[in-house]
């Protein structure tokens, strides 16, 4: 029960995609990491933007009581600089690499899918061996049909091996592929360990948690049995990132699972 409990309270910690604030972590890197942290997130997960000098990062997340338990990657690099790939997230504390984006040209074919599964799988063997864990991200191209049907997202479930490839699920464009979030975390309770929280506005474009149309009771439900460990707000465009981080972050303050967390 204590172990149980433990993890509980890890899950409530409220993470942010900095993807977020990308532009401003451009123009004052530190500044903004600082009111990430003022706002009440405890873990960031980088997407591109480390900072001048990676190690001065983990530094100053400690700094600040943040955490990085989750780094975005280009696949490319994850492919073919794999050690180096790592290496970065070693030194920010990162427990997953994520692969975030599949350009177009690499996934045509449902043959295009299974290479990508097999490299998938090679990699995420050599990402336990690091002890890191690959997750693999989503945008709503893996749920459009290929050949006779079969959706990319299938393949990526089916063929992947769960041992050393688990998921990211991003629910808005899941919500824009036509999934049901709560759906398949709960049908596939050993696969999802990463979330992005990123609310639907009526127009289609992504806005604070709780302005939008996406049902995120049902969905934060199924992310707590289903064993979900970092969940991280994200929004990819607005004319004021961090008057929207302090609404989507005083949202989940107000739903049960997060009431009593930071």
């Amino acid at each position: 029960m204590g172990a149980a409990s433990a993890s509980a309270g890890e899950g409530r910690r409220i993470g942010l995609q900095l993807y977020t604030v990308r532009d401003l972590l451009k123009n004052d890197f530190e500044g903004t990491l600082r009111n990430v942290a003022l706002f009440g997130y405890s873990e960031v997960e980088f997407a591109g933007i480390l900072g001048p000098d990676v190690r001065r990062t983990g530094e100053l997340l400690r700094s600040l009581g943040l955490s990085a338990p989750s780094l975005h990657l280009e696949y490319g690099n994850l492919r073919d600089k794999t050690g180096s790939s790592f290496d970065l997230a070693h030194s920010l504390g990162s427990r997953f690499v994520v692969c975030p984006w599949l350009d177009p040209p690499e996934r045509q074919t449902i043959d295009d899918w299974k290479r990508i599964c097999d490299e998938l799988n090679r990699i995420g063997e050599l990402a336990a061996r690091a002890g890191l864990t690959l997750a693999y991200h989503n945008h709503d191209f893996e749920f459009a049909d290929l050949a006779g049907g079969i959706l990319p997202y299938d393949v990526l479930l089916s063929r992947t091996d769960e041992r050393f490839v688990k998921f990211e699920l991003d629910v808005y464009w899941a919500t824009r592929g036509n999934l049901d979030s709560a759906l398949v975390l709960r049908a596939h309770p050993s696969r999802f360990r990463l979330l992005h929280l990123k609310d639907m506005a009526t127009d289609g474009s992504t806005t604070e948690l709780g302005r939008g149309t996406i049902d995120f009771a049902g969905i934060l439900d199924a992310a707590f049995e289903s064993g979900v460990q970092h969940m991280f707000v994200e929004q990819d465009i607005s004319a004021d990132p961090l008057r929207s981080i302090e609404i989507s972050i005083a949202f989940l303050r107000r739903q049960p699972h997060f009431a009593q967390g930071r």
